[in-house]
């Protein structure tokens, strides 16, 4: 007997979970440059460049040269844009 499934109408305590934690030093340091650290505007701006690291679409792309090491590891994967509205 192996583990068991879930049916959809119950989420299983062990199940596992479709979201990843992303962090990169790299970005943090970026930030702390941008804004000062404590405040609300860095707070603020944490929330939106993470989420552009994570969709891919780092604000630091240019000047990172771990963003520059991962793309030359993985040329072939593209990047999806997104539209701001």
């Amino acid at each position: 007997m192996g583990r068991p499934q879930s049916n959809g109408l119950i989420e299983l305590v062990d199940s596992k979970s479709e979201e990843s934690g992303f962090f990169c030093i790299q970005l943090v340091s970026y930030l702390n440059e941008e804004r000062k650290m404590g405040t609300p505007e860095y707070a603020d701006l944490w929330e939106i460049r993470f989420s552009q690291a994570k969709n891919h679409n780092c604000a630091y792309k240019d000047k990172c040269p771990i963003f520059a090491k991962t793309k030359a590891k993985k040329p072939h994967v593209p990047i999806q844009l997104q539209l701001d509205f």
